[in-house]
């Protein structure tokens, strides 16, 4: 049996590993390779594992670059495990058996992208799900599925930790049938299907006027393998990857820093009470102090802006008109 995978991340590594240790051979892996792995939560470097596992390896930007090269491979099952693109549909017949997609909910429920953020945000536990791939969106039959839960004190690597784990049971599960060529798979109930938009890094501002939970909902899910959450602070910028709830008679302007402790963690008011920041990092310098504000005023930056620009303005209208003195 021939198998192709094509992916980028974690889930994919687990994948390729675990097809390895229940016997098959006959593996080549396409590997995402984006410009900027910054951007890319939970990118793997899937050409040094290949190389390590003796393993055929192309690298790729865009999956339609894979489509000539997958031809003339042939396999008789395509994966495609953890790849934010979708499969055109020019590449959707080239397995002579069936294409396999990935995805870390309990389909039909959380159709979409940004998962694990989604899941976090939403309160709502997830599942190592194996499942057709189709010209829809995560809407084909399901081969396996495997649940795991997510708490209230799980960020986002805690959460990708709990996946990698489930997947890994899915595939425990699963493989054993599937090497022996048994495909059998359940239709999703179409009728209860969910759907998560696309998260953007910059879907990870803090707005202190918001109430603490969501703050630190947020918080948690923008964490690492994410970009982190972020704030600033005139103008620096300040991502923060964790935070607590801190307790006590004290009231703030929404923002405002209201206590610094000697490791650098801070207090910060937010829209109905105080949050601890207890992990951040800037690339600028920036140390927290008592009394400064995080965010931004945009009536009162504005009013800057204006002042600034008059001066700006009435610095220029005197050089021209010492200039066009000057000339006479």
């Amino acid at each position: 049996m021939r198998i192709a995978v094509v992916g980028g991340v974690a889930s994919t590594e687990t994948l390729i590993r675990s097809l390895i240790y229940h016997g098959f051979e006959k593996i080549k892996v396409w590997g995402y390779e984006p410009e900027e792995i910054t951007y890319v939560s939970g990118w793997r470097d899937l050409r040094h594992l290949s190389k390590v596992r003796e393993l055929p390896f192309e690298g790729f930007r865009h999956v339609t670059e894979c489509e000539e090269s997958l031809r003339a491979f042939g396999p008789d099952i395509l994966f495609v495990v953890g790849l934010s693109q979708m499969l055109p549909k020019s590449m959707m017949n080239i397995a002579a058996g069936v294409n396999i997609g990935f995805h870390p909910t309990a389909l039909p429920h959380g159709r979409g992208r940004a998962a694990l953020a989604w899941l976090i945000l939403q309160e709502k536990n997830g599942a190592a799900t194996f499942f057709e791939l189709r010209d829809g969106v995560d809407d084909g039959p399901i081969f396996v599925q495997e649940p795991f839960v997510i708490t209230d004190a799980d960020d986002a690597a805690e959460v990708e930790c709990k996946l990698l784990a489930a997947e890994q049971r899915a595939l425990e599960r699963w493989l054993p049938r599937l090497v022996k060529g048994q495909l059998s798979s359940v239709e999703q109930d179409h009728n209860q299907a969910t759907w998560l938009g696309r998260r953007a890094p910059e879907d990870g501002w803090l707005n202190w006027r918001a109430s603490r939970i969501d703050l630190i909902r947020l918080v948690r899910a923008s964490a690492p393998p994410h970009p982190g959450a972020f704030t600033f602070c005139r103008d620096h910028k300040i991502i923060v990857f964790k935070a607590s709830f801190a307790e006590r008679a004290e009231i703030g302007v929404p923002g405002r820093i209201l206590r610094v402790y000697s490791d650098e963690s801070f207090d910060v008011q937010t829209g109905d009470g105080i949050l601890n920041i207890t992990k951040w990092s800037t690339d600028n310098g920036w140390t927290p102090r008592v009394g400064a504000l995080l965010g931004y005023y945009t009536e009162s930056e504005v009013f800057e802006l204006r002042r600034r620009l008059d001066k700006i303005e009435q610095v220029l209208q005197d050089i021209y008109t010492q200039e066009m003195g000057t000339s006479s």
